[in-house]
Protein backbone atom coordinates (compact mmCIF):
# COMPACT_ATOMS: atom_id res chain seq x y z
CA UNK A 1 0.00 0.00 0.00
CA UNK A 2 2.87 2.39 0.83
CA UNK A 3 4.35 1.83 -2.66
CA UNK A 4 1.03 2.90 -4.18
CA UNK A 5 1.18 6.26 -2.33
CA UNK A 6 4.79 6.79 -3.39
CA UNK A 7 3.83 6.16 -7.02
CA UNK A 8 0.88 8.56 -6.80
CA UNK A 9 3.10 11.26 -5.25
CA UNK A 10 5.79 10.74 -7.91
CA UNK A 11 3.17 11.01 -10.65
CA UNK A 12 1.79 14.25 -9.20
CA UNK A 13 5.28 15.75 -8.96
CA UNK A 14 5.95 14.76 -12.56
CA UNK A 15 2.75 16.47 -13.70
CA UNK A 16 3.52 19.82 -12.03
CA UNK A 17 7.13 20.06 -13.23
CA UNK A 18 7.78 21.22 -16.80
CA UNK A 19 8.86 18.36 -19.01
CA UNK A 20 12.56 18.06 -19.65
CA UNK A 21 13.45 21.34 -17.96
CA UNK A 22 17.12 21.69 -17.12
CA UNK A 23 20.56 23.01 -17.96
CA UNK A 24 22.38 19.92 -19.24
CA UNK A 25 22.39 18.70 -22.84
CA UNK A 26 21.65 15.13 -23.84
CA UNK A 27 24.21 13.33 -26.02
CA UNK A 28 22.05 14.01 -29.10
CA UNK A 29 21.80 17.72 -28.27
CA UNK A 30 25.56 17.81 -27.73
CA UNK A 31 26.07 16.21 -31.18
CA UNK A 32 23.79 18.85 -32.75
CA UNK A 33 25.83 21.57 -31.02
CA UNK A 34 29.12 19.97 -32.12
CA UNK A 35 27.84 19.75 -35.71
CA UNK A 36 26.81 23.43 -35.68
CA UNK A 37 30.21 24.43 -34.25
CA UNK A 38 32.03 22.35 -36.91
CA UNK A 39 30.18 24.34 -39.58
CA UNK A 40 30.99 27.64 -37.79
CA UNK A 41 34.66 27.29 -36.76
CA UNK A 42 35.08 30.78 -35.28
CA UNK A 43 32.59 29.89 -32.53
CA UNK A 44 32.92 27.97 -29.26
CA UNK A 45 30.47 27.10 -26.50
CA UNK A 46 30.18 29.82 -23.84
CA UNK A 47 31.28 28.64 -20.40
CA UNK A 48 30.34 29.59 -16.87
CA UNK A 49 33.60 31.60 -16.72
CA UNK A 50 32.45 33.74 -19.69
CA UNK A 51 29.50 34.88 -17.59
CA UNK A 52 31.61 36.48 -14.87
CA UNK A 53 28.77 35.59 -12.49
CA UNK A 54 30.20 32.89 -10.23
CA UNK A 55 28.17 34.01 -7.19
CA UNK A 56 24.92 34.11 -9.20
CA UNK A 57 25.58 30.60 -10.50
CA UNK A 58 26.19 29.35 -6.96
CA UNK A 59 22.99 31.03 -5.79
CA UNK A 60 20.97 29.45 -8.62
CA UNK A 61 22.37 26.03 -7.72
CA UNK A 62 21.55 26.57 -4.03
CA UNK A 63 18.17 28.27 -4.53
CA UNK A 64 16.90 31.64 -3.38
CA UNK A 65 14.44 30.17 -0.89
CA UNK A 66 10.71 30.61 -1.18
CA UNK A 67 9.66 30.31 -4.81
CA UNK A 68 13.14 30.02 -6.33
CA UNK A 69 14.09 26.40 -5.80
CA UNK A 70 17.62 25.05 -6.18
CA UNK A 71 18.69 24.20 -9.73
CA UNK A 72 21.66 21.87 -9.12
CA UNK A 73 22.59 21.55 -12.82
CA UNK A 74 22.38 25.30 -13.54
CA UNK A 75 24.64 26.70 -16.24
CA UNK A 76 23.89 30.24 -17.42
CA UNK A 77 24.30 29.50 -21.13
CA UNK A 78 22.35 26.25 -21.51
CA UNK A 79 18.63 25.67 -21.07
CA UNK A 80 16.36 22.79 -22.03
CA UNK A 81 12.60 22.39 -22.02
CA UNK A 82 9.54 22.46 -24.23
CA UNK A 83 9.98 26.12 -25.23
CA UNK A 84 7.32 26.14 -27.96
CA UNK A 85 4.68 23.94 -26.30
CA UNK A 86 4.66 21.15 -28.92
CA UNK A 87 5.47 18.36 -26.44
CA UNK A 88 9.08 17.90 -27.64
CA UNK A 89 12.22 18.89 -25.76
CA UNK A 90 14.02 21.93 -27.20
CA UNK A 91 17.34 23.42 -26.18
CA UNK A 92 19.09 26.78 -26.14
CA UNK A 93 22.81 27.36 -25.99
CA UNK A 94 25.00 30.44 -26.08
CA UNK A 95 28.17 30.41 -28.16
CA UNK A 96 31.05 32.89 -28.43
CA UNK A 97 32.33 34.27 -31.73
CA UNK A 98 36.11 34.18 -31.36
CA UNK A 99 36.56 36.63 -34.23
CA UNK A 100 35.00 39.45 -32.17
CA UNK A 101 36.30 41.10 -29.01
CA UNK A 102 33.00 42.71 -27.95
CA UNK A 103 29.34 41.75 -28.34
CA UNK A 104 30.55 38.28 -29.26
CA UNK A 105 27.76 36.20 -27.70
CA UNK A 106 25.22 34.40 -29.92
CA UNK A 107 22.04 32.72 -28.69
CA UNK A 108 20.95 29.58 -30.56
CA UNK A 109 17.60 27.84 -29.98
CA UNK A 110 16.96 24.39 -31.48
CA UNK A 111 13.45 22.93 -31.60
CA UNK A 112 12.93 19.19 -31.10
CA UNK A 113 12.21 16.51 -31.95
CA UNK A 114 15.61 15.80 -33.43
CA UNK A 115 15.85 13.15 -36.10
CA UNK A 116 19.56 13.54 -36.89
CA UNK A 117 22.66 15.24 -35.56
CA UNK A 118 22.29 18.03 -38.12
CA UNK A 119 19.68 20.61 -37.18
CA UNK A 120 19.32 24.30 -37.90
CA UNK A 121 18.51 26.76 -35.15
CA UNK A 122 14.91 27.93 -35.01
CA UNK A 123 16.25 31.16 -33.52
CA UNK A 124 19.68 32.79 -33.79
CA UNK A 125 20.58 36.19 -32.36
CA UNK A 126 24.18 37.38 -32.59
CA UNK A 127 26.10 40.47 -31.49
CA UNK A 128 24.95 40.16 -27.88
CA UNK A 129 26.73 41.02 -24.64
CA UNK A 130 25.50 38.35 -22.22
CA UNK A 131 28.14 38.76 -19.49
CA UNK A 132 26.47 38.58 -16.07
CA UNK A 133 23.31 37.20 -17.69
CA UNK A 134 21.79 33.77 -18.05
CA UNK A 135 19.03 31.62 -19.50
CA UNK A 136 16.11 30.25 -17.52
CA UNK A 137 12.94 28.29 -18.19
CA UNK A 138 10.11 27.04 -16.02
CA UNK A 139 8.93 27.69 -12.47
CA UNK A 140 8.47 29.81 -10.51
CA UNK A 141 7.39 31.87 -13.52
CA UNK A 142 3.75 31.50 -14.54
CA UNK A 143 2.59 29.17 -17.30
CA UNK A 144 2.93 29.08 -20.19
CA UNK A 145 6.65 28.81 -19.48
CA UNK A 146 8.93 30.79 -21.75
CA UNK A 147 12.67 30.88 -22.33
CA UNK A 148 14.01 33.96 -20.54
CA UNK A 149 17.34 35.68 -21.19
CA UNK A 150 18.65 38.41 -18.93
CA UNK A 151 20.58 39.62 -15.91
CA UNK A 152 20.20 37.80 -12.62
CA UNK A 153 17.65 39.28 -10.18
CA UNK A 154 16.33 41.74 -12.76
CA UNK A 155 13.18 42.28 -14.76
CA UNK A 156 15.23 43.58 -17.72
CA UNK A 157 14.81 40.41 -19.73
CA UNK A 158 14.06 39.04 -23.14
CA UNK A 159 11.27 36.51 -23.28
CA UNK A 160 11.27 34.27 -26.33
CA UNK A 161 7.68 33.75 -27.41
CA UNK A 162 6.99 30.96 -29.91
CA UNK A 163 5.80 32.20 -33.29
CA UNK A 164 5.23 29.32 -35.70
CA UNK A 165 8.49 27.37 -35.84
CA UNK A 166 10.52 30.41 -34.71
CA UNK A 167 10.44 32.87 -31.81
CA UNK A 168 9.85 36.57 -31.35
CA UNK A 169 11.46 38.61 -28.61
CA UNK A 170 9.30 40.28 -25.99
CA UNK A 171 11.31 42.81 -23.98
CA UNK A 172 10.59 43.32 -20.28
CA UNK A 173 12.11 46.36 -18.62
CA UNK A 174 12.31 47.55 -15.02
CA UNK A 175 9.84 50.30 -14.32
Amino acid sequence: MRLKYVLVLATLLFLVMPGWCGHTLTSQEQKITDDWLARHPTYRVATDADCGCREDIQQMKAGYGGNWKAVPDYHPYVATGDFNGDGARDFAIVVIDGSKSAHNFTLLVFNGPFRSKRASPAFLESGLDLRNQGLSFGPPRPKPYRLVVGPFESDNTWILVPQGHAYKIQVNEDD
